[in-house]
């Protein structure tokens, strides 16, 4: 086991700052995982800060809180690129904080206040003294699910929460039990489970929510390699929260080789079919947010522009490949059937979410026709 008090640190750069952190080669030259790093920092989550600090300069916030810093990256980001006026850099560990305390220096930054405490403790210490920030961000190890509590309510009226989860096999289906465990959502695996999981995140957050009447709305959602994201709005009132759940909830009615969005809370009259929910059945993404984020790198301004054309369609997709291996047939140009969906008056989109998804309020059957014919 790594000494903590014998660690090998490496000077990064991300974005407009630089810091030091866990030297990852040297980790994997022992044999290590970068988990296990003792100052955690993930360059492939890069992406997701970039989105981070694009929403949170566009949308014009002023304060901050990381409450699971680890190297402080994100804080560090926050202040020199998002126009921060004020962030709360904290993490349990107290080596994670001394060497945040050293990457703030390093950056020359005087609007983060580095902290050490366990980050429910903080959030909740944030919320009885007032000290409520416009943007906080969860971003744990695994699933947000035992957090939620404590850090909806450490955020303003009218600030924004963003949710990280990497615990994407429950999310996704492949552990039915612990998915309804943590996040109350009976579920299975099927070809859209990317986005089932997301939308299944969405209620448990908006439905934890509304315990403290609070009205948590999803503006921004997206998954990416190992994770799902989403950033919600927050408001305060008990009529609003009920009603956004009355509007926004349902079920998934799979058909084999279709599937059906059910709205309503209450479940559904027993069918032969696979029934999963309830889920978030809503809008994931809020279109006019979205136009409005400028993005700050290449890779997130691609991210943004596909959310933005496929927040205008249903729920769910279909998987290309998945379909014609059914028909035994070749898998023909994705942008070919989109647009012989648009010319039949259907919508139809590509994913972000799978490479050969598409998103269309047309049928299987329909699906299968063009195939047939291309």
């Amino acid at each position: 086991m790594m000494s903590k008090l014998n660690i090998s640190l490496k000077l990064y750069s991300e974005g407009k700052v630089s810091f030091y952190s866990t030297d990852l080669d040297h980790l994997r030259e022992l044999g290590l995982a970068y988990t296990k790093a003792p100052v955690f920092y993930n360059p492939r989550m890069k992406l997701n800060r970039d989105i981070t600090i694009s929403l949170f300069s566009s949308l014009s916030l002023r304060t901050a809180a990381d409450l699971m810093a680890a190297s402080g990256v994100r804080a560090l980001r926050l202040a020199a690129e998002g126009n921060a006026q004020e962030v709360l850099a904290n993490d349990s560990d107290c080596l994670s904080a001394y060497v945040i305390k050293i990457n703030v220096r390093l950056n020359g930054l005087n609007n983060i206040k580095v902290n050490c405490s366990d980050a429910r403790l903080m959030a909740d210490k944030m919320s009885w003294e007032g000290n409520r920030v416009g943007y906080i961000d969860l971003d744990p190890f695994g699933s947000p699910a035992p957090y939620l509590d404590s850090f909806l309510k450490a955020v303003k009226r009218g600030g924004i929460i963003g949710i990280t989860a990497t615990d994407t096999p429950p999310l996704f289906g492949l552990y039915p039990d612990k998915l309804f465990r943590f996040y109350g959502v009976w579920g299975k695996k099927f070809p859209f489970h990317k986005e089932f999981g997301i939308r299944a995140l969405i209620y448990f957050v908006v439905r934890t929510a509304a315990r403290f009447d609070l009205v948590a709305k999803p503006i921004l959602s997206y998954g990416r390699e190992h994770y799902v994201r989403t950033f919600f709005s927050m408001d305060k009132g008990a009529l609003a929260s009920s009603d956004l759940l009355k509007d926004n909830i349902g079920w998934i009615e799979y058909l084999g080789r279709d599937f059906k969005v059910i709205k309503g809370k209450d479940l559904p009259e027993k069918k032969d079919n696979i029934l999963v929910g309830p889920v978030w059945i809503g809008n994931i993404s809020d279109i006019n947010i979205a136009k409005r984020i400028r993005p700050i790198s290449d890779e997130a301004s691609d991210l943004l522009k596909a959310i933005i054309v496929e927040a205008e369609g249903p729920p769910l997709y279909y998987i290309l490949d998945n379909i014609c291996s059914s028909m035994k047939t070749k898998v023909p140009k994705i942008r070919e059937v989109i647009s012989r969906l648009k010319e039949l008056g259907y919508f139809a989109s590509r994913t972000h979410l799978e490479p050969l998804g598409i998103k269309t309020n047309a049928s299987r059957k329909d699906l299968e026709e063009i195939i047939e014919k291309l």
